[in-house]
């Protein structure tokens, strides 16, 4: 079992932002937001927003968006495509999103098979990392 980093979540002043950014629905009873809303075909357009956002807390609350976008790709080469391009970002801002891999790896169950689809990527990612 791996040692689970100090849990981090999205700010409500980030949420705000991005959501207005991106066009998201956004109100006061989303528990799971960005979870809830994501297009998954929108996962360009995170991406890209990801590339020009400098404040950590916004990183960290497009990148839980970009994930479940990936997440929900139907076809498992696009799935992989941008499984490359986040595990990029994900290197790169570690410390921004070092739960969030934890989370997706899905550590607390040990068939891989009942966890995301991301699971075994983020298990690597974050072992490595």
């Amino acid at each position: 079992m791996m040692i689970e980093p100090k849990i981090r979540y999205g700010t409500k002043t980030a949420i705000d932002k991005i959501a207005k950014e991106l066009n998201m629905p956004l109100d006061e009873y989303m528990q799971d937001w960005p979870y809830e809303v994501v297009n998954s075909n929108e996962i360009e357009k995170y991406i890209a927003h990801y590339r020009k956002v400098i404040d950590d807390d916004e990183k960290f609350v497009v990148m839980q968006a970009i994930i479940q976008a990936a997440e929900e790709q139907e076809e498992h080469e696009l799935f992989l495509k941008y499984w490359i391009i986040i595990q990029d970002l994900l290197k790169k801002d570690f410390h921004i999103h070092e739960y969030t891999a934890y989370y997706w790896s899905c550590f607390d169950t040990e068939d891989i098979d009942n966890c995301f689809k991301i699971s075994i990527y983020m298990r690597e990612l974050f072992t490595k990392s």
